[in-house]
C-alpha cells in the first residue's frame, strides 16, 4: 500500500447477527484529494466511513475483515486516540457529536483532550471558526444553533485537531445553498493544505468539479461511478390540485425569542387545503422555529397559531397529533421503539383510530417506502435516509390533514426522493396542506404552489415560486435559484 493514503482493501463487515454490509470493498483517499462516494440508501456508505475512521470496530461491534492503512500503518496496530488524531469524521447526526454547551468550548474540546498548549488552542479556535465562516457563533450556545450551524461547528471542531484525513458523511444535508457554496471553498482550502477528503453524497453535483475521483457503492461493493445524471428527474406529474380558500393552518403576527435572540419577528401566514408551501431561507433564519410554533411545540412570545380555525393553545396534544404529521430535522429524535413495525404503529396507542384500516395503511406505507422487509429490525440500525422515511410513514399512517416536514429529502437516493414527493403530492391531492422546509429548489419549482422565504426571522418573500425566484435573483441570492440545465 502507498504511504500517503488512507486506504482499504477487501473490506467485509457485518453488524452483530446481521448479513454482510460490506463485501470486499476497496477505496483509497490520497492526501490532497477529494474522493466522492455515492450509492443507494443502505448500500454501506456510512459503514465504510465508520471503518475508515476506526469507530468500527473500536466503538461499534461487528465482524470486520480486510485491511485498512493510514499512510502505510495498519490501523489495527493503532489505538482509537491515535486514529482520531489522523482521521476525523463528520457523521450524519452532527448533533450527536456536540459535547459542550458553547461553540468556543466545542472547538477547543478536541485539542484540549490531546493536551495541546493553551495558546495553540486559541489559535486553532480562531482558524477553524474562520475556515467554516462561523466566527460570529463563537460565544453562542450550541443548543441555540440551527441544524446547518451545528454541522459547521462540528467541522470546525475536527479541523482544530489538524487531521490528515477528513470524512464527511452527507455534509450538505443540513446546509442552505450559501452553506454548500462555503463548504466548496472549505474543501478547496483543505485540499491545498494536503488533507485527504472522503465525501459521502447523494447530490454529487454539489462537488463534481472539486472531486478527483467518484466512487459508487452498491450491495457493499465499491466501483467507479460512471453516471452523469447529477439530479434525480422524477416522472411524477406536477402538482395541480385545487386549492380551497378556507385556511387549515394560520399564524397571526407571531414572534418568538431564544433568550435575548429574536428568532421569529411578527410573521403571519395562511395555509389552505391542497396547498404545498416551501419554507426556504439560510440556516438560522427561523424556518424550524416557525414550523414548531405552527404545531404548538413552542409557545410564542406574542401572536396566535390556529389549526382548523381553533387556537393551538386550546387544543390537547392528541387533538394536535390527529391533525398534524410533523417530521423533525433529526430523524433520531423521532424514534422511540425497538422495531420498525412497533415504531410505525406506535401512534395507534395514543389516538382513536380504526385499527384494521390503520394497520393496513401502516403496512402499505412501509412497503411504498421500501421498509417492509425491515419491519423487525431495530430502527436505530437503519441508514439515515431509511430512518427519515420511517419518520414520514409513522406520522402519516393515521392520515393527518396537515404535514409539516423539516428537510424531508435529506439522505434520500432517487427512489427515496420519489417516495417523499409522492407522499407530499398525495396529501395535497386529498385535500391536505403541506409546509416543507427544503433547500431543494428543483422540487420547489416543480411542485410547490408558494414559497415563504425567511431572513433573520422575518418573512422576506411570500408568493409563487417563479415570482420568489425572480425576486431572489434581483437580490443577488443566486444560490437559492434552480440551476438552469445546459443546452
Amino acid at each position: 500500500m502507498n504511504h500517503s493514503l488512507l486506504e482499504a482493501e477487501s473490506l467485509e463487515f457485518s453488524y452483530t447477527d446481521s448479513a454482510n454490509v460490506l463485501r470486499s470493498a476497496d477505496i483509497s483517499i490520497p492526501k490532497g484529494n477529494l474522493v466522492l462516494l455515492t450509492g443507494p440508501t443502505g448500500s454501506g456508505k456510512s459503514t465504510l466511513a465508520l471503518c475508515l475512521s476506526g469507530l468500527i470496530p473500536h466503538s461499534i461491534p461487528g465482524e470486520l475483515t480486510g485491511r485498512i492503512e493510514i499512510d502505510g500503518v495498519d490501523i489495527s496496530s493503532l489505538s482509537m486516540p491515535e486514529i482520531s488524531r489522523r482521521v476525523a469524521m463528520v457523521q450524519q447526526d452532527t448533533e450527536g457529536q456536540l459535547a459542550t454547551l458553547q461553540v468556543q468550548d466545542e472547538v477547543a474540546f478536541g485539542p484540549e483532550n490531546f493536551a495541546i498548549p493553551e495558546n495553540e488552542i486559541l489559535t486553532r479556535i480562531d482558524d477553524s471558526l474562520e475556515a467554516v465562516n462561523c466566527e460570529h457563533l463563537r460565544n453562542r450556545s450550541t443548543n441555540a444553533l440551527s441544524g446547518g450551524e451545528k454541522q459547521r461547528v462540528v467541522i470546525a471542531s475536527l479541523l482544530a485537531c489538524n487531521p490528515d484525513y477528513l470524512i464527511l458523511d452527507e455534509p450538505t444535508s443540513n446546509l442552505d445553498p450559501c452553506g454548500v457554496s462555503e463548504l466548496r471553498t472549505i474543501i478547496e482550502d483543505l485540499k491545498e493544505r494536503d488533507i485527504g477528503i472522503l465525501c459521502i453524497e447523494h447530490k454529487i453535483g454539489s462537488f463534481v468539479h472539486e472531486a478527483d475521483r467518484i466512487l459508487e457503492i452498491r450491495d457493499g461493493q465499491t466501483q467507479t461511478h460512471h453516471s452523469h445524471r447529477m439530479e434525480h428527474d422524477t416522472k411524477i406529474p406536477r402538482q395541480s390540485a385545487e386549492i380551497h380558500k378556507t385556511a387549515m393552518l394560520s399564524i397571526e403576527d407571531i414572534s418568538f425569542s431564544y433568550g435575548s435572540r429574536l428568532a421569529i419577528d411578527g410573521i403571519s401566514l395562511d395555509s389552505y387545503p391542497g396547498e404545498i408551501i416551501a419554507v426556504m431561507g439560510n440556516n438560522g433564519s427561523g424556518k424550524t422555529t416557525l414550523l414548531s410554533l405552527a404545531a404548538g411545540l413552542l409557545e410564542p412570545d406574542s401572536g396566535v397559531s390556529y389549526l382548523d380555525g381553533k387556537p393551538v393553545s386550546e387544543l390537547t396534544p392528541s387533538q394536535i397529533a390527529s391533525l398534524i404529521g410533523f417530521v423533525f430535522q433529526n430523524p433520531n429524535h423521532q424514534i422511540f421503539e425497538k422495531t420498525v413495525w412497533a415504531e410505525q404503529t406506535l401512534i395507534a396507542d395514543f389516538l382513536p383510530v380504526n385499527r384494521q384500516s390503520f394497520f393496513e395503511k401502516a403496512r402499505t406505507l412501509l412497503s411504498e417506502a421500501s421498509l417492509i422487509s425491515m419491519k423487525e429490525r431495530n430502527p436505530f440500525t437503519l441508514s439515515h435516509g431509511q430512518k427519515r422515511r420511517l419518520n414520514i410513514t409513522s406520522v402519516t399512517a393515521h392520515e393527518p390533514r396537515i404535514l409539516l416536514l423539516d428537510e424531508p429529502f435529506v439522505g434520500q437516493d432517487p427512489d427515496g426522493q420519489e417516495f417523499v414527493t409522492r407522499t407530499i403530492l398525495s396529501k395535497a391531492r386529498h385535500g391536505g396542506t403541506c409546509l416543507i422546509i427544503t433547500h431543494n429548489s428543483q422540487f420547489v419549482q416543480r411542485y410547490c404552489n408558494r414559497v415563504l422565504f425567511l431572513q433573520e426571522g422575518n418573512l422576506l418573500l411570500d408568493g409563487p415560486p417563479k415570482m420568489v425566484f425572480n425576486r431572489l435573483e434581483q437580490l443577488g441570492l443566486m444560490e437559492y435559484i434552480p440551476r438552469r440545465k445546459n443546452r
